[in-house]
């Protein structure tokens, strides 16, 4: 049953909303103004009660009263002033209408108490009128209708005693009555005019709080917001400086466009994660007189790049001031910084700031930042700018110390290889027939060359001839130099499988790197052998200390380790010989 109640009661305010009639029977709400709509919201129902209260009283004319025409009257001027009070109560005038109201069943009661041949049933009603006067008017209006409604009386009162003659059923006999009656106004206008006074104390405090409530509120909303784009700027400074790190730990910088790669990542990362409008770095050339445009990330700063574009140190625009001095500088899109921002392939520039890139307490670039707004930088963004300044001096610094120690081990490896390379090719002339084969019969010496391995010798390639069924020559390099071949077949002519080939390349590699080990450790033999046997004629050189002597001894002992015929050891006279100076 409740939700069947429910439902119609909805079904009703549904159809009444479709007909604009819930609109009109609603209370207004003025959202600028509390207090008028508080009294709004008294005043309509009170409009809406005295509707229905002019109808019955209507229809209980008709059925119940005599004077018919008088009570009609009555209660079609209390209809219309209803009515009236309505529209102004609609249009936003609330004062207006409850002030009409008011004064008009004021009149109509007092009147018809004056008149009345059956009795004053309307001295009750004054009584409320003060009450609704104070409720919707105001302390002040409730004692505007408590003293008007008493001198009202008062009059007919003296009026009767002036010997007027009144309707015998009027209350108002006498002056003590009107007292009794004044007094029962003051004892409900009184402490009604209290309560009223409290609560407007108690609205105006609630106001006051409510306020208060909203500019806290407000001041809440503010620094909320204001703290947001504290922590969205401080989010995008994270950003930038983790993306920064991350292309810095990725790039290897080996060679000078990788480097070139880095400083490309580093500006466009700074313009996307800051908003910026240009972001370029520059680097001090090698004479410190030109700060030279490496990477920009806006379409401006590249056509610059492309031209070559160069600032000399401490003579053009801050880049060059900065670049000079080691400071950082900032200029304002105001006064003499405007001479600044005169470039034409960057024209939405408004506001520039240009930070040292620092390593080593040397100044070795400058980063140079714009954006499209006035002052646009705060010294949070100095502080964070600088730091990131910082971090990428420090990145080209690594960097080019990795590309120095890249240079010099690739410089020692073609070192190496070339001493390799010297150290095979005198080997393999000492060696020329060093080979070996190993079949059935078993191992033994090896000295002719299949066309296939000659093949593979040449091109140092894998080598196959159709005619040769089986059988693969494999070239045996040391650092992409071919020292000799590995040549195999199989029986009956077979095919060689895809491991199998496999398996043998591996298996000539490692005899490659088993070569050169060999040979390494027979060099570090002869050269221990060679200083040992230098150490040795050294020392019985040097165990006398006469001349003829120690020549002799010389003669003999380098004789001897050298396997010579013989050696001559001759001190030159006092005048040295030319070619041919004994025969003239």
């Amino acid at each position: 049953m409740k939700e069947k109640g429910k439902f119609i009661r909805q079904s009703c305010r549904d159809r009444l909303r479709a007909f604009g009639i819930h609109a009109a029977l609603r209370a207004p709400i003025f959202a600028e103004d509390e207090e008028k709509t508080r009294i709004a919201g008294l005043l309509n129902p009170l409009l809406l009660g005295s509707f229905i209260t002019v109808i019955f009283g209507m229809v209980a004319a008709f059925i119940f009263f005599e004077e018919v025409t008088d009570t009609g009257m009555l209660l079609g001027f209390l209809f219309l002033v209803a009515l009236v009070s309505k529209l102004l109560l609609q249009r936003g005038r609330v004062r207006a209408g409850s002030l009409l109201l008011l004064i008009s069943v004021w009149v109509a009661s007092s009147g018809a108490g004056a008149v009345s041949v059956n009795g004053n049933p309307f001295i009750a009603v004054s009584v409320s009128l003060v009450v609704l006067a104070g409720l919707l008017l105001g302390r002040v209006s409730s004692l505007i209708m408590l003293v008007a409604t008493s001198m009202f009386y008062l009059l007919l009162a003296i009026l009767k005693g002036q010997g007027l003659v009144l309707p015998p059923i009027f209350p108002i006999q006498d002056i003590s009555v009107w007292v009794a009656l004044t007094v029962s106004l003051i004892l409900v206008g009184w402490p009604l005019t209290q309560a009223l006074r409290g609560l407007q104390a108690s609205l105006e405090r609630t106001r006051q709080a409510n306020r208060e409530i909203e500019t806290r509120r407000q001041e809440l909303e503010a620094a909320i917001s204001a703290r947001t784009t504290e922590l969205s700027r401080r989010t995008s400074y994270l950003g930038a400086t983790t993306a920064i790190a991350a292309a810095m730990a990725t790039a290897t910088s080996t060679v000078q466009e990788e480097s070139k790669s880095l400083l490309a990542r580093v500006v466009t990362v700074i313009s996307e994660q800051f908003g910026f409008y240009h972001t370029g770095l520059f680097l001090l050339d090698a004479t410190e007189t030109w700060a030279v445009l490496q990477a920009a990330s806006s379409d401006g700063g590249k056509r610059m790049m492309a031209r070559g574009h160069r600032l000399r140190a401490g003579a053009e625009g801050i880049v060059g001031t900065v670049a000079a001095r080691g400071e950082v500088r900032i200029a304002q899109d105001v006064g003499r910084d405007a001479v600044f921002f005169n470039n034409p392939d960057l024209p939405k520039t408004h506001s520039e700031i240009a930070l040292p890139l620092r390593a080593r307490s040397k100044i070795i670039g400058v980063l140079d930042v714009q954006s499209t707004e006035s002052q646009a930088f705060t010294e949070e963004d100095v502080t964070v700018l600088q730091a990131i300044a910082d971090q990428v001096a420090v990145a080209i610094t690594n960097a080019d110390l990795l590309r120095q120690v890249a240079e010099g081990v690739e410089a020692e490896r073609r070192l190496y290889a070339e001493r390799s390379r010297e150290a095979w090719q005198l080997f393999l002339r000492q060696h020329a027939e060093l080979s070996y084969v190993s079949d059935e019969q078993g191992t033994s010496p090896f000295s002719g060359w299949e066309p296939r391995m000659q093949v593979a010798a040449q091109t140092g390639e894998p080598a196959r001839i159709e005619m040769e069924q089986g059988a693969i020559a494999l070239p045996l390099k040391v650092r992409e130099q071919v020292i000799g071949v590995l040549d195999g077949r199989k029986p009956g002519g077979a095919a060689w499988s895809e491991s199998e080939l496999a398996l043998l390349q591996v298996l000539a590699e490692q005899l490659t790197v088993a070569l050169e080990s060999g040979r390494l450790y027979r060099d570090t033999q002869l050269r221990a052998a060679r200083e040992r046997l230098v150490g040795e004629v050294s020392g019985r050189i040097r165990e006398t200390l006469d001349l003829e002597t120690m020549l002799r001894t010389a003669a003999e002992q380098m004789r001897q380790a050298l396997d010579l015929e013989d050696l001559i050891v001759r001190l030159a006279p006092g005048t040295t010989l030319q070619p041919g100076a004994e025969d003239a």
